[in-house]
């Protein structure tokens, strides 16, 4: 009976809440960028949460640190007042070009960095973010401690 009970409270939480905003409000593609969505779930104390955004793309590098560097620019859609992200002014991150003694090339996730992918917790409108063609969206979920720690008086 409380296993019923478990799956009941699970099914009604995954179709109400999260779920209450259309996507279908949301272009599909935006400036020639592809929509990417982050439904995220119901947690108890959002504040305490934070979202990082790790978009990137799958690419053959050698042994030098590989990065991409733009913009997360935070529109909001004309009506609805729901926000989105566009990732604009992409280009490739210096890099130092030093002198591989493998040859070989492997496949790796290179990152774009940059400001404002750090986002808060938001459960209740899904995290659409608009990319370049090619590009993925990877995502990570920072929670803070419950505990606060003093500081010392030096």
């Amino acid at each position: 009976m409380v296993f019923r009970f478990v799956l009941f409270c699970l099914l009604v939480g995954l179709s109400t809440g999260v779920r209450a905003v259309d996507l279908n409000v949301f272009p599909s593609t935006f400036e020639d960028k592809r929509r990417h969505v982050v439904t995220l779930p119901k947690v108890v104390d959002e504040s305490r949460f934070m979202v990082e955004l790790m978009p990137g793309r799958v690419e053959q590098v050698d042994c030098n640190p590989r990065s991409y560097q733009a913009k997360l620019r935070r529109e909001v859609l004309v009506g609805w007042g729901y926000p989105y992200f566009v990732l604009s002014d992409l280009e490739p991150a210096k890099s130092n070009r030093k002198a591989c003694p493998e040859t070989a090339k492997r496949r790796r996730f290179v990152r774009v960095r940059g400001e404002n992918l750090m986002l808060p917790y938001a459960s209740g409108t899904p995290l659409v973010v608009f990319l370049p063609p090619g590009f993925d969206l990877k995502y990570r979920i920072w929670r803070a401690d419950k505990n606060y720690s003093n500081a010392r008086i030096k």
